[in-house]
């Protein structure tokens, strides 16, 4: 039986981010729910960090420094050791959340006591522009593996700053894996969401601040290495779904089809600005997923055909710097869109 006042571990991980994690800190301090402690877990920063967390005077703020860089879920793995609350919301040290944020999710977990996992609303802000992302208008509770279906099929529908766990969770499915530097939260929801269910909270809101300054800019936008990180990725499901493989197929089919999508997307918009890469090499991740589609109906493989049409033509346009350049103009309004 949960206590009726739960302890919430609001742990802020970060690295080098003096000029940001002030807004994260103060947010977090500033919660209507007041039985919280704030750990702010530094991977080794070389900036003045310590000294923005110092300027804090609340008992309830505790500054850890690892001792060396543990990388970036290494870091949340470090968290997870360092949280004594019933509740953990890993909020990343670029964003934050809304006064109310930690009581509705404290309230949706006493409401649903079956839910081991919540996620909520984002305010996405950009260097020009801001946008709503929400996974549903009302409160909703996925029951597994709906949670793990939809997380497959549909793009994913949790902002990883939004989410909070029950700490015990954490203890059963493992910590993130360090296999995948992009995917892993990814991979962890999946795992926790095929065995458990999940929930969205309405009413709460993470302002998630995206730009040069992010991972997700570094894995998605200056390197291939987040598109690689799927492609492994979904070896990995299959693996761990194993016998299950078939139940799952659709879901799985689906989103290997938009990963071929998104990859011709990069190709085009953002393949020339990673060093070192030509903007091919996501002819070659789109080719390798279309490898793995398993169709299961007439209906699918005439998708798998649709596919293949799509990716071939695809590789020849991205090959030439004029055609992906006249491309690109056409999509360029879409490219900051993680």
């Amino acid at each position: 039986m949960m206590p009726e006042n739960p302890l919430v571990s609001i742990c802020i991980p970060t690295y080098n981010r003096a000029g940001m994690i002030g807004k994260a800190i103060e947010s977090a301090l500033s919660q209507t729910y007041r039985n919280i402690e704030v750990i702010v877990v530094d991977n080794d920063s070389r900036d003045d960090t310590p000294a923005v967390v110092a300027a804090f005077a609340d008992e309830r703020l505790r500054y850890v420094k690892n001792e060396r860089n543990l990388g970036l879920f290494g870091n949340c793995n470090r968290c997870i050791e360092l949280a004594t609350g019933t509740y953990l919301h890993i909020l990343h040290s670029d964003d934050y959340i809304d006064p109310g944020f930690t009581a509705r999710c404290v309230a949706f977990f006493a409401e649903h006591p079956t839910v081991v996992l919540t996620t909520t609303g984002s305010r996405i802000i950009g260097d020009s522009f801001e946008k709503e992302i929400s996974g549903s208008e009302t409160d909703r509770v996925y029951p597994a593996p709906e949670g793990f279906r939809r997380l497959l099929a549909a793009r994913s529908f949790i902002v990883c700053p939004s989410v909070m766990v029950r700490c015990d969770v954490y203890r059963e499915v493992g910590p993130f894996s360090m296999e995948y530097p992009y995917s892993s939260d990814y991979y962890q929801w999946l795992k926790i969401a095929r065995m458990h269910d999940i929930g969205f909270v309405s009413g709460a809101c993470l302002f998630y601040r995206q730009g040069e300054h992010s991972e997700t800019f570094r894995f998605l936008f200056s390197s291939p290495q987040g598109y690689m990180d799927m492609l492994r990725l979904f070896v990995q499901i299959a693996i761990d779904l194993g016998k299950e493989s078939e139940l799952f197929a659709g879901d799985l089919l689906a989103a290997q089809r938009r990963f071929i999508h998104d990859c011709i997307f990069a190709g085009f918009t953002r393949g020339d600005a990673m060093p070192g890469f030509r903007p091919s090499i996501f002819t070659g991740f789109s080719i390798a997923c279309w490898t793995m589609e398993r169709p299961g109906s007439i209906r699918q493989w005439f998708g798998k055909g649709r596919d293949l049409a799509v990716i071939l033509p695809a590789g020849l346009l991205l090959a030439w710097s004029p055609t992906r350049w006249l491309v690109r103009r056409l999509l360029f309004s879409r490219r900051m869109g993680y």
